[in-house]
């Protein structure tokens, strides 16, 4: 089956969890891997971004890697998801492993691929450097590049404003998820690029109205949504629906909630399903586990949004 997808979709998307069995290994849970993505489809989020930061891409292996996101496609066609898109996590150090990722995703149900700047040799990633290194990946890649903006994770590289414009204008670079946590970066793409040619998704859930509202960006792509996929997408539905009112005070749940992104991290989010869905383990070593304190914040945070999730719909 072809999953063919020019332009990204409005909405809510979830950059998905990887979930391990005990042992020494901690070998995937493909199961697990399946139920978590079918869930988050149940709940109405318009895509999955799998080998995101919060899927541990670089704690997997090459194959590990092809295992994931085969499972999660197949699990989604079986549950009736078939056009639910997946964005595939590709960007590695070198420009031609990047591409063979890209090519591999493409022939294992991926609609698109999420790529960041490589950031290991930073000192050599001149601006010039970095239009060529994506240009590269556009011009080799089989499916849409997007563009994945996260200096925590690039060594520090923030992509500028002016680099991401011209991007922007390659026919196979359809869009960009900013997880830098600048809106006004949002704002200025998307005042001078039209959304349905170039999407801008915001990484963070606490900004998410502020800038699906002011901004024009397409949704958002958000960790949060492992937890809380139905809040999320009620936000979005009720701003799209004119009732802004309404969106605005589950905005607010959603925002307190949004300290578990900043501050929990992946063990916290995994933590969160551990704690209101009865499952999720633990992150690949050498990640730790989640806090005796942070739980306790966690709970706090995430207990006045979890009243608004249907949990047995998603089950």
């Amino acid at each position: 089956m072809v999953y063919q997808h020019r332009y990204l979709p409005e909405g809510i998307l979830v950059p998905t969890l990887c979930f391990f069995k005990d042992g020494p290994k901690q070998e995937i849970d493909l199961e697990t891997v399946g139920r978590h993505a079918v869930r988050l489809a149940k709940a109405g989020v318009v895509g999955l971004a799998v080998h995101g930061t919060t899927g541990e891409p670089l704690l997997l292996s090459r194959e590990e890697r092809r295992q994931v996101l085969k499972a999660t496609r197949e699990s989604l066609d079986q549950a009736g998801y078939q056009d639910l898109p997946i964005i595939a996590g590709c960007g590695v150090t070198s420009t031609w492993e990047t591409i063979d990722l890209c090519q591999e995703a493409a022939t294992l149900g991926a609609s698109f691929a999420m790529v960041v700047a490589p950031g290991y040799y930073k000192g050599a990633m001149t601006e010039d450097v970095l239009d060529q290194f994506f240009i590269d990946v556009a011009d080799a890649s089989p499916i849409p590049i997007v563009l994945y903006n996260f200096p925590g994770i690039a060594n520090g590289i923030d992509l500028e404003l002016d680099l991401i414009k011209r991007l922007a204008n390659h026919k196979n670079i359809v869009g960009i998820k900013l997880s830098c946590g600048s809106v006004s970066k949002g704002a200025r793409l998307q005042a001078v690029i039209d959304a349905k040619d170039f999407g801008v998704y915001g990484g963070l859930a606490d900004t998410m109205l502020h800038n699906v509202a002011l901004n024009g960006t397409l949704g958002a792509i958000s960790g949060l949504g492992n937890i809380a996929p139905a809040s999320l997408v009620k936000v979005f539905n009720l701003y799209k629906q004119g009732k802004f009112d309404e969106a605005k005070k589950v905005q607010e749940d959603v925002s307190i909630a949004g300290e578990l992104e900043i501050k929990g991290g992946v063990p916290g989010m995994r933590y969160g399903v551990v704690k209101y869905y009865g499952y999720g383990g633990i992150s690949r070593k050498p990640l730790p586990e989640a806090s005796e304190e942070l739980k306790k914040d966690m709970v706090r945070w995430l207990d006045p949004l979890m009243g608004q999730e249907d949990l047995k719909a998603q089950a």
